[in-house]
């Protein structure tokens, strides 16, 4: 039985006990740890967020990143996020300088496998997720597709356009109005996630025009 073969019958769990490996060590250190994608991971990835019929990166152009937060009840976790190698100093800088402030949750960051590439699937389970190879709802190849965007909390942080929300449960937040800083895992503009990527040059989806994406961070914006 090949390997790929092997980790469509193990699945998710298998998966995230791999990416669990090790992070023990690390669960109560700022630092984000980068490492190649391992052989397992890159073969449940295939199909899911990496998919052979868009122009996406390659295996050696992605790194996995294991990244420390705080959870919804304030308790060291290590997630997991895999991003572009070009980026990941930035975003690596980025998620530490928004761990050791102490001030910011994140409710769960799991590799978009788990939730079969689906985009929805991971905003409804209030996913914070990074590379997924796919298009926008308009055709285009997204940030994400490069390794080169996160959404964090999307749920506390939804995407708005017009009468569209995404996900649904973000309708409690998806207003200037609703957006108190006092929730928990929101994002708001000067806080201390805004500032940590705007400090490597990253641009936030809250102050986008037309539309408007409280969960979006990109290198160029888009």
């Amino acid at each position: 039985m090949n390997l790929t073969m092997r980790c469509s019958r193990v699945g998710a769990v298998a998966l995230l006990f791999l990416l669990l490996a090790g992070a023990e060590a690390n669960a109560r250190v700022a630092k984000v740890a980068a490492e190649p994608i391992p052989d397992a991971v890159w073969a449940y990835m295939q199909g899911r967020s990496w998919r052979a019929d868009l122009p996406c990166p390659g295996r050696d152009q992605l790194v996995l990143l294991r990244v420390p937060y705080l959870d919804f009840d304030g308790n060291a976790q290590t997630g997991a996020l895999i991003v572009a190698r070009s980026v990941a100093k930035a975003v690596a800088a980025a998620f530490e300088e928004i761990y050791d402030s102490g001030k910011f949750r994140i409710y769960r960051m799991s590799l978009m496998d788990e939730f079969g590439g689906d985009d929805a699937r991971s905003m409804a389970a209030n996913n914070t997720s990074a590379f997924n190879c796919r298009t926008t709802d308009r055709g285009a190849m997204s940030r994400h597709a490069y390794g080169m965007a996160v959404d964090i909390n999307p749920v506390q942080n939804p995407y708005r356009e017009g009468s569209l929300t995404e996900p649904e449960a973000g309708r409690a937040y998806d207003e200037p109005s609703k957006r108190r800083r006092d929730i928990v895992g929101i994002i708001v503009d000067g806080d201390v996630v805004t500032r940590a990527f705007a400090r490597q040059g990253w641009r936030w989806g809250g102050h986008w025009k037309r539309s408007v994406d409280y969960q979006h961070f990109s290198n160029d914006g888009h």
